[in-house]
């Protein structure tokens, strides 16, 4: 009878159809609303970028305007060739102009150069928080699938353990029927099966709620069953060195940030240089106070201003200060990510070891408590054993089993920890080299 609950439990609770791991973790990336905005701040880079360039070749507007004197004005500047006796200067009361204007900068001293090259690297940055975005959510996903894989197992040994507890119960039951056993005895099973069935709820209430957690991380909709993964456990090995640290996104931003620092400096220093730029305009003036024709003169002129900034009460001195700072700034908050960034590493393979040994442990525990309570039931068949012993040394095992579970899970978080430290966990989907998928 035993046999057919546990089957029948084994068919209710492990569908056909589950969710795996990679399909959370596509779908995340697919969707996510974080990633999705630093995709957009990279876009916008670029569009800064693409401006920066473009205002080196200066612009083109079409004029026009329209102005009415209270006196009539010329149509055109007068010059001394106008002057002449024998030529006429055209006025008009209504004056309206259209024209093109070109204007370009010729030297900025290398500032406009700068710009481009800051909003490269500000597009290199996006870039590198978007990786770090990427693996940040990895990570999360992968947490929560674990929490959800432990107490999805838990929960199925949990219900094991309450079909064991109805099944003593029965057996109980029928020996107070029968004048062998005490009534206090199936009271006793009976408490004891009403605990571990509100144990089951518990634990499918914190079920639950980390499926939805992963629903709205991943915008995967009604997530079912979870895809057991096989965790294999060992001792880990290997050091961090400063290379490596070169290598990781992290410490590349830093060093963007150091570089747009520097890059930032030269730009308000270009600023202090001669600012020469060349301006052009071809057109007509219109008078409209000769209808037919209409009297028109063409005008145009070609100028190239120098501007250079002698004294501006400490101004530009004040703002090249400032960059100054911000690269100092940069290259502190590189030092601190770089000794925060050591210790997260020695923790995460602290936590490993520690993982490892408890499982180690725990799974020693668990197989000698499982002996000890076929042990318990022999006696207690055999009436040599009381039932509180025969419960104790179950709740035992129980609360060890799920222990082992847990260990387990923790060690395989640990792994997952150190490979978003390390920006591994995008590399690391394909290969799973630390795990597989399948039942156990």
């Amino acid at each position: 009878m035993l046999f057919f609950k546990n089957l029948t439990l084994l068919l209710v609770t492990i569908p056909l159809v589950a969710t795996t791991l990679p399909q959370l973790i596509e779908r995340g990336l697919a969707e996510n609303s974080a990633i999705k905005k630093t995709e957009l701040q990279i876009d916008l880079m670029r569009a800064k970028q693409e401006e920066s360039i473009a205002k080196q070749f200066g612009n083109l507007d079409l004029v026009g305007s329209y102005t009415h004197y209270s006196t009539p004005r010329t149509l055109a500047p007068i010059v001394p060739s106008s002057l002449s006796p024998t030529s006429s200067v055209d006025t008009t009361s209504n004056l309206f102009s259209s024209a093109l204007q070109f204007s370009m900068p010729l030297f900025t001293g290398g500032a406009l150069k700068e710009q481009v090259s800051i909003d490269k690297i500000s597009e290199r940055m996006g870039e590198s928080r978007r990786a770090l975005t990427k693996e940040e959510l990895i990570y999360n996903i992968r947490s929560l699938y674990l929490s959800a894989l432990s107490l999805q197992e838990i929960i199925l040994s949990q219900e094991q353990y309450v079909v064991a507890l109805e099944s003593l119960s029965q057996t109980i039951s029928f020996g107070v029927e029968v004048g062998k056993k005490a009534k206090i005895e199936l009271l006793k099973a009976d408490n004891n099966l009403q605990e571990a069935r509100g144990k089951v709820v518990v634990s499918q209430s914190s079920l639950r709620l980390v499926k939805e957690t992963l629903e709205a991380l991943t915008h995967h909709n009604n997530i079912g069953h979870l895809e057991p993964l096989e965790v294999r456990i060992s001792s880990l090995d290997g050091s961090i060195k400063p290379a490596d640290l070169e290598q990781l996104e992290r410490f590349k931003l830093q060093d963007f940030e150091i570089e747009k620092g520097s890059k930032l400096i030269h730009k308000v220093e270009a600023l202090q240089k001669p600012q020469v730029a060349l301006s052009s305009y071809v057109g007509h003036n219109y008078d409209f106070d000769q209808i037919d024709p209409i009297e028109n003169e063409y005008l145009w002129q070609v100028m190239v201003n120098i501007k250079w900034n002698l004294f501006d009460f400490g101004v530009n001195e004040a703002k090249v200060q400032q960059a100054k700072i911000a690269k100092l700034q940069s290259v502190v908050a590189k030092e601190t990510t770089t000794e925060g960034f050591k210790k997260l590493f020695a923790k995460a393979k602290n936590e490993i070891e520690t993982a490892l040994s408890n499982h180690e442990t725990i799974s020693s525990q668990y197989a000698l408590l499982q002996e000890s309570q076929m042990i318990e039931e022999a006696r207690y068949d055999a009436g040599v054993a009381t039932l509180n012993d025969l419960l104790l040394a179950k709740s035992k095992t129980q609360l060890s089993k799920a222990q082992m579970i847990q260990s387990r899970y923790a060690y395989q978080n640990g792994v997952f920890y150190l490979e978003y430290l390390l920006e591994r966990g995008v590399n690391s989907i394909s290969s799973n080299k630390n795990l597989s998928y399948g039942e156990r």
